[in-house]
């Protein structure tokens, strides 16, 4: 149980942490939008320049936290991250900060395949579901890093300043990840009794489950992106209470993972994931049908419990197809992951140019179909493809 809690611990270090810095750069984005004078067009270049190096960081990443031990590849990461992080803060010139971006995104990227590869390691420790919680502590630390922002541009502190104020805020706790082992080694041996790393990872099972990912995730960036948007033409409502669209997504999102391992205990994991569903659907449906602007809050809410917990379940289960190559199976899902959170804005926003955004929403009602009927693939006693 010591060594449960010590890994426990650590994991989640490394998701606050890597929400933290996140979150901070999120909130600062129309700072540096005034800073360098960017448009929107210019924008979503720099951020899709973001996306690039965390996407090209996966496969990298996977592999060598397989080959050098999730610990060591934590540790490295926790150590290089503020580096890109600081120097977005540094950048005089959009050249900079296009370097800063990628580099950023790049250790974004792979600190996010290296601590879900541990988080799965973790899990297999205990027989709960602790990948949600995980996750949880990624959107907590998200949370804290927007406050922060928020916070020191109240009291008129600079980005610079605040940037090293966060990194400094996490420098002690890298004890943390220095305990010795940590992880409690799991071995596959074959009937010669010898260590069997050289099996092949069911790429079709992969891509099953990583297109329920990559569908859930689509849903997710849809609504990060638009929920304002659809609150204010739509609805009518003001820029305030536009805002609290994506807040209460995020809110009841952040709850459904705290409380998602319980919950799993109770019911399994396919009832699960085919209920998560269901709430995504009916949240899409009541802000499609509905006139009135609180009953579409409550749309957003029943949509953040249904996106909240199924990528996290997706990449707990393709840790588990093969224990000696987790890290490169979660990096093929997360590819999936982030390519869903790309699109899910550009297609929503294609679709609302030669319909209406309301129109546009029904993609994100048929999308959850898939999940209902491949939900029992991430059951875990679901027997794997070519095993």
């Amino acid at each position: 149980m010591h060594s449960l809690k010590n890994n426990i611990y650590a994991v989640s270090l490394l998701f606050i942490f890597n929400g933290c810095l996140f979150g901070s750069w999120a909130a600062k984005m129309p700072f540096f939008k005034q800073k360098f004078a960017l448009d929107e067009q210019t924008l979503s270049l720099f951020l899709l320049l973001l996306a690039f190096g965390a996407v090209v960081s996966f496969p990298l990443a996977g592999r060598l936290s397989d080959k050098l031990g999730v610990q060591v590849m934590s540790k490295l990461a926790y150590v290089l991250y503020p580096i890109p992080f600081i120097g977005l803060a540094l950048s005089n010139n959009t050249i900079c900060l296009a370097v800063a971006l990628f580099c950023f995104g790049f250790l974004h990227g792979g600190m996010d395949v290296v601590m879900n590869s541990w988080a799965a390691k973790t899990e297999g420790l205990t027989n709960k579901k602790l990948m949600p919680f995980f996750h949880a502590m990624f959107s907590l630390g998200a949370g804290v890093g927007a406050a922060s922002s928020v916070l020191l541009m109240w009291a008129d502190i600079g980005t610079l300043v605040h940037f090293i104020i966060i990194c400094g805020f996490f420098a002690p706790f890298y004890m943390l990840l220095r305990q010795p082992k940590l992880i409690t080694a799991t071995t596959v041996q074959s009937a010669t009794g010898v260590v069997d790393d050289n099996t092949k990872l069911p790429k079709l099972f992969l891509v099953s489950i990583g297109l329920i990912a990559m569908f859930c995730a689509l849903g997710e960036g849809a609504v990060a992106d638009w929920s304002a948007v659809i609150m204010r033409q739509e609805f009518a409502t003001d820029m305030s209470f536009a805002g609290w669209a994506y807040a209460i997504f995020s809110i009841f999102m952040v709850l459904a993972r705290l409380f998602g391992h319980t919950v799993i205990d109770k019911y399994g994991v396919t009832l699960v994931v085919r209920g998560c569903a269901l709430f995504s659907l009916l949240g899409v449906m009541m802000i499609i049908l509905v006139q009135s602007p609180y009953i579409a809050l409550l749309g957003f809410a029943f949509m953040g419990v249904g996106y909240s917990i199924i990528v996290p379940l997706v990449f707990s289960k393709a840790a588990s197809v093969n224990e000696h190559k987790s890290g490169v199976a979660i990096a093929f899902v997360a590819t999936f992951t982030y390519g869903g959170l790309l699109c899910g804005p550009v297609i929503i926003g294609v679709l609302a140019h030669h319909t209406s955004l309301k129109e546009a929403l029904y993609l994100l009602a048929v999308l959850p179909g898939y999940t209902l009927m491949r939900a029992f693939l991430l059951a875990p006693n679901y027997q794997k493809i070519n095993q």
